[in-house]
């Protein structure tokens, strides 16, 4: 598992540089043809990052966080597909500061298991 969470923590932060790279691009206007592709990795980095939730839930003894992160990637997923219906018109740039804010905050939650993770087998079979 652990080359898993290596490679999944690596694509994680990938990612997340071309999701808020694109998304910014796309809020100021530079990029509004990229809304498919922006959708499409923003799905694929929500996988990546419940890969890393699932992988937590199964090598750590508490299992709190890892299951607050597969919902908290259900938001973040659910938020990023629905959010050009919510508060349409003049308002609607407090949906994407929210939706930058929740998908910093799962990065960041990804980031936490993966080292959680990684501490914990560590102390498991400590290097010789």
């Amino acid at each position: 598992m652990r080359p898993t969470l290596r490679v999944a923590i690596m694509l994680t932060r990938l990612l997340g540089v071309v999701q808020i790279v694109l998304g910014i691009a796309i809020w100021i206007g530079t990029a509004r043809s990229s809304v498919p592709l922006h959708a499409a990795l923003g799905s694929l980095l929500v996988l990546v990052i419940w890969v890393i939730a699932v992988i937590a839930l199964f090598a750590l003894p508490r299992r709190g966080l890892p299951l607050f992160t597969l919902l908290w990637g259900a938001a973040v997923l659910w938020l990023g597909m629905a959010q050009t219906t919510l508060v349409v018109g003049a308002g609607h740039w407090v949906i994407r500061v929210a939706h930058l804010v929740i998908g910093l905050a799962a990065l960041g939650l990804a980031e936490s298991l993966a080292s959680a993770t990684r501490r914990h087998w560590n102390a498991l079979h400590p290097k010789t």
